[in-house]
């Protein structure tokens, strides 16, 4: 399984491979097709480089959140420099839910220094959901104030889980919400620690109650709500010294000149009863960041990056695949004149170079010297300005001693590989070549230029092949 999906990984370079040299070979140029699957690798890695950059520079472009204050927010004039602040302001508990665009509320934030100072914030955030808070609180354990806290709230609505043996007790505003607590992780917190959370206020104009025994009205004044997790149902009472039309907050988001009519709201009794300075020609676009201009997108780097990777794991893996590999032992069983018929994929050394066959037919065979020298020559491997005679007597003088070598022959393309009789110079396995759908016994060889698959319909025959090659560079003399 594992051999057939990896030929299935490999036939992508090699059919491309495959069309490049058809379509090359009209302009006599088939054996550079193989340098175009590492070039088109290397455009695909190119063009995801490219891509990434551009990507990372429309999106940089974006401004920087400024840190501000509410009242210079209050105070800003759309084209005068940022328009994307944050800063620290107290909510009032009223809000408008508009009828005239569902899904749209708008709040009265102050500036905590300048409380005649304010902005009227819009959010597609409900009254639940729009008081996020990070502080440190103790945690407290007293079932009896929980009890009376609860009944004085009332029931915070359908989908929240109050703690009803807990509570907390606000030493702090302010902090890092990605190192705070949410409420449902304080199951393992011990008694009395303070500990950084982050959550929700749930709507104060209908969830508080006054928690101090003198009442609400001096300097000692604290209050229970819910604090509930930012995105979720778990729930747990807090005592507050921020009075609920006050309660601290963190705003990020926009200040620009709104589509959005106004009018409905100013003329509105919420607006009405507001007993601060506002601007009323723009609301502050809480949790809005600035629009991306250009179209940005990281789908196309992911794709070119995906197909290089994909395209390169193929040419690195090769097709056809050879596996299930083994050394074969060393033996000459085949006299001069035997052969056995193979099918040749890969490379074989011709003339000063090689070239590229796919299934092609040939032989494995053993040879005398004279019958070599004559094949040799009629395949223009001899010096062509010589008679057969003289070629055949030159190569037998080269080849003094020896009576016979084997050879790997493919007679199409008159491609004629003698193998060598050194361990060093070939290497020879035994083993299968997997192709999509269907495997064959093979042997591989290598030797200089050559590297070919040897298939063979039967595996005694690819024994056979593996061990001949092998017992030839190994140097028998006799046959086994």
């Amino acid at each position: 399984m594992k051999n057939h999906a990896l030929a299935a990984l490999g036939s992508i370079a090699h059919g491309i491979r495959r069309v490049l040299a058809s379509l090359l070979a009209f302009v006599g140029l088939r054996e550079q097709a193989r340098f175009g699957v590492p070039l088109l690798v290397l455009v695909l890695f190119v063009a995801a480089a490219v891509s990434a950059r551009d990507t990372a520079t429309i999106l940089g472009s974006r401004p920087e959140v400024q840190e501000t204050d509410l009242a210079s927010v209050a105070d800003h004039e759309t084209g005068s420099g940022s328009v994307w602040f944050a800063f620290d302001a107290v909510m009032a508990s009223s809000h408008l839910a508009t009828p005239a665009d569902l899904g749209t509320f708008f709040y009265l934030a102050r500036d905590p220094d300048q409380p005649d100072t304010g902005l009227l914030v819009r959010s597609g955030l409900n009254d639940d959901f729009i008081r996020q808070r990070v502080i440190v609180a103790r945690i407290i354990e007293d079932e009896s104030v929980v009890g009376e806290a609860t009944e004085a709230l009332g029931s915070p609505g359908p989908g929240f889980i109050v703690e009803r043996t807990r509570y907390l007790e606000e030493v702090e505003a302010g902090g890092d919400p990605d190192n705070a607590f949410v409420p449902s992780e304080l199951g393992d917190e011990e008694l009395g620690d303070e500990i950084a959370l982050t959550g929700r206020i749930l709507s104060p104009a209908d969830h508080a109650a006054c928690a101090a025994e003198g009442g609400c009205d001096g300097e000692d004044a604290a209050w229970f709500y819910y604090f509930a997790d930012p995105q979720g149902g778990s729930t747990i009472v807090l005592r507050s010294p921020h009075p609920p039309d006050a309660i601290p907050v963190r705003l990020q988001g926009l200040h620009l000149r709104d589509s959005y009519d106004l009018g409905p709201v100013l003329a509105s009794d919420w607006y009405a009863a507001i007993d601060a300075d506002v601007p009323t020609d723009r609301a502050f676009q809480a949790g809005q960041r600035p629009p991306i201009v250009v179209p940005a997108s990281w789908v196309p780097t992911i794709v070119f990056a995906i197909l290089g990777v994909l395209l390169l794991a193929s040419q690195l893996t090769g097709y056809p695949v050879f596996g299930d590999r083994r050394r074969p032992d060393a033996a000459r069983r085949l006299g001069v004149g035997e052969r056995i018929d193979v099918e040749i994929t890969g490379r074989m050394a011709r003339d000063q170079g090689s070239i590229a066959l796919e299934r092609s037919p040939g032989t494995v065979e053993r040879l005398s010297i004279g019958e070599l020298a004559l094949r040799m020559w009629r395949y223009g491997l001899l010096p062509r300005e010589l008679s057969r005679r003289e070629a055949e007597e030159r190569y037998r003088a080269e080849e003094a001693g020896e009576r016979d070598r084997l050879v790997v022959n493919e007679r199409d393309q008159s491609a004629l590989v003698t193998i060598e009789r050194d361990p060093a110079a070939v290497e020879v396995d035994a083993g299968r070549l997997y192709r999509i759908g269907r495997s064959v016994p093979a042997v591989r060889v290598r030797q200089g230029l050559t590297d070919a698959y040897l298939a063979i319909s039967d595996a005694a025959q690819r024994d056979l092949v593996a061990a001949e090659i092998r017992g030839e560079s190994e140097g028998f003399g006799a046959r086994s």
